[in-house]
């Protein structure tokens, strides 16, 4: 068993994309049907992987540090104008 950080991307018809953190280049499919716990894009979750099924953790403190960052990117951004 193996597990791994990723964001939600997004979802795509039947399926979530997940990129592996902490560089997001590498995607990882999801059935939607697997997945058990509510997700939404952005989301920080922990996948494990043991081999028939996705235990999946939504990280609610990274994932909030991590819109923090972001949303304090895009202040930076207005503020340049």
């Amino acid at each position: 068993m193996s597990y791994h950080n990723y964001t939600l991307d997004r979802f795509d018809g039947e399926y979530a994309i997940f990129l592996k953190r902490p560089e997001e280049t590498e995607q990882l499919l999801i059935h939607r049907s697997d997945i058990v716990v509510p997700v939404k894009e952005g989301d920080i979750v922990r996948i494990e992987d043991n081999g028939i099924t996705y235990n999946m953790n939504v990280l609610h403190e990274e994932t909030n540090a991590q819109k923090a960052r972001i949303q304090q990117l895009m202040k930076q951004l207005r503020e340049k104008k």
